[in-house]
């Protein structure tokens, strides 16, 4: 892509991009004619035009590109959006969307909810500000950000979508099992890129063998730890994870599984007869992205008296299970531990004291 200096146009291999105004640099197309421009083939093309001007451009120069939601919806009430790619003369090409609605008006709450997912592509925030509505103009998030130049528009504009569901959605946040859920079972898996694995949050790259007994009882592990927890959790099979800086397991990817390899009934059929008392609410989903599949299992808090959830049968060694043991697991951050055989009896002396004290 090319800036044009007779025509004042961006030349690409998809046809000419013209300004609004052909006396300004405010460029405007749609998607399709944006959507494989290269963010440093742009910056090139933003940086000759400042060239030619004798003020220090503040957004003046700019590519907003024009794409078409599938359908209105309760808290996006239009089917268009407009996105803005702009030169800043202490900024250099910036990425510069608006999101109206946003859900809260606190600043540090919007940020709170795009920040993993906005280090994860390598995103710099510069600016994030709340505008309340005038008259019949509706409230909006301004947000600054730069991205590396080998990210393609098409590929930020996407991202700006997901975005725009966690700034205008409280019910759909990455931070909650419920909220993590909603965005993958949305279609949205890759809002969760950039979240640490956590006391309610468990990936897998592959998913379970289901074929193999020891596979078999890790699925009820994994799910039985939640129950056992205050806030219950949420596992997704379909999503890898790195180490960060920190040595803390990320998530970084969302390459999903092979369609068909994941079966919500095969699932639900090992927890089923593999953990006592029955997990309730239990919601597990296979959820297509992107030409594969991811599976979610969605468990919620648990009333305190069920607890502690018991797993049928002990690990003995390789892949040997003995169904005649139980095991209680439980979650640590993002580890998972097992009760010890000191700590179940300490717990089944305290509930026999305590009944004999309520037998006065």
């Amino acid at each position: 892509m090319t800036w044009s200096s007779s025509d004042n146009a961006l030349v690409t291999p998809h046809g000419v991009i013209e300004p609004f105004n052909k006396k300004n640099h405010e460029f405007e197309c749609g998607f399709d004619a944006a959507k494989d421009i290269v963010m440093s083939d742009l910056a090139e093309a933003f940086a000759e035009i400042n060239q030619t001007l004798s003020y220090a451009p503040q957004g003046e120069v700019s590519l907003t590109v024009q794409s078409e939601y599938d359908q209105p919806n309760a808290w996006r009430p239009f089917s268009t959006r407009y996105d803005t790619f702009a030169y800043w003369e202490k900024w250099g090409l910036i990425f510069d969307p608006q999101y109206q609605y946003p859900a809260s008006t606190d600043r540090a709450k919007s940020l709170t909810a795009i920040e993993p997912l906005l280090k994860s592509h390598g995103g710099k925030l510069l600016e994030i500000a709340y505008h309340g509505g005038v008259g019949d103009e509706p409230p909006w998030l301004d947000f600054r950000a730069t991205f590396p130049n080998d990210n393609r528009v098409g590929q930020l504009i996407a991202l700006s979508r997901i975005f725009e569901n966690l700034i205008a959605n409280d019910a759909i946040t990455p931070s909650s099992p419920a909220g993590a859920f909603a965005l993958v079972v949305s279609g949205m898996p890759d809002a969760l890129l950039g979240q640490p694995e956590s006391q309610w949050l468990e990936v897998k790259q592959k998913g379970y063998g289901l074929e193999n007994d020891r596979q078999k009882h890790e699925l009820a592990l994994d799910l039985a730890a939640f129950a056992n927890s205050e806030t219950g959790g949420l596992l997704v099979v379909g999503l890898s994870t790195r180490k960060d800086s920190g040595g803390q397991d990320t998530i970084s990817a969302c390459h999903g599984c092979t369609p068909g390899s994941l079966n919500v009934d095969s699932y639900t059929e090992v927890v089923k007869h593999r953990v006592v008392p029955a997990i309730e609410g239990l919601d597990i989903r296979v959820v297509a992205h992107k030409d594969r599949h991811l599976l979610a299992a969605l468990v919620p808090p648990q009333p305190q008296q069920f607890q502690p959830f018991l797993v049928r049968g002990g690990l003995i060694s390789g892949d040997r299970v003995s169904g005649a043991a139980f095991t209680i697991p439980r979650r640590m951050g993002s580890e998972k531990w097992n009760m010890s055989a000191e700590a179940v009896h300490s717990q089944l002396v305290a509930a026999r004291i305590a009944l004999r004290g309520e037998g006065g």
